[in-house]
């Protein structure tokens, strides 16, 4: 199999990955270098990542270095030739869950504490507008409890390693 014919194959990756990119305020580039590392079995050079990919050296590897320094990839560096001398920087996506979990709640953290932050830029605005402040008031309280609860969970996820939580959850389970 080509390295076309393995790319099409993991486009429905590589277009997820550019979403979350996208929904992260990241690059397109990230999403697609990231989703290419999908389903590879070996570490994937910088040259093989731009031949992949149509990105330039300079474009794939500031990238890398960005989702390496997010925690999303890891970098191995390997000799390269006969005489060992030369090393070449190569790529592959971080699987250990432990790893990843800080980069999956940071994300979801900074989203719940933003919209917390903006509802309470909401209930300032509203001061002193008595009708509008009783018309959202219900809604605001629903959406902050909502935020809360989630902000609760963020901080027992921090708390607890993922083998910790699933233990506790499925022990809870059974009871």
């Amino acid at each position: 199999m080509n390295d076309e014919e393995k790319q099409a194959i993991k486009k429905p990756i590589i277009d997820a990955c550019v979403r979350s990119a996208q929904k992260n305020g990241w690059s397109d580039a990230m999403g697609v270098l990231r989703g290419t590392l999908f389903l590879e079995s070996e570490p994937v050079s910088l040259d093989t990542l731009a031949e992949r990919t149509g990105y330039s050296k300079t474009t794939v590897r500031t990238n890398m270095s960005y989702l390496e320094n997010l925690g999303m990839v890891r970098r191995v560096v390997a000799p390269v030739g006969k005489s060992r001398r030369c090393k070449q920087h190569r790529y592959s996506l971080e699987t250990d869950m432990e790893a990843m979990r800080p980069v999956v709640l940071s994300a979801a953290k900074l989203e719940i504490q933003s919209v917390l932050r903006a509802l309470n830029q909401v209930e300032m605005n509203l001061q002193g507008q008595k009708e509008a402040a009783i018309e959202m008031s219900h809604i605001m309280v629903k959406t902050r409890q909502f935020y809360e609860k989630m902000d609760r969970i963020m901080h027992l996820m921090d708390r607890y390693t993922l083998k910790e939580l699933i233990e506790i959850l499925e022990r809870n389970q059974k009871e």
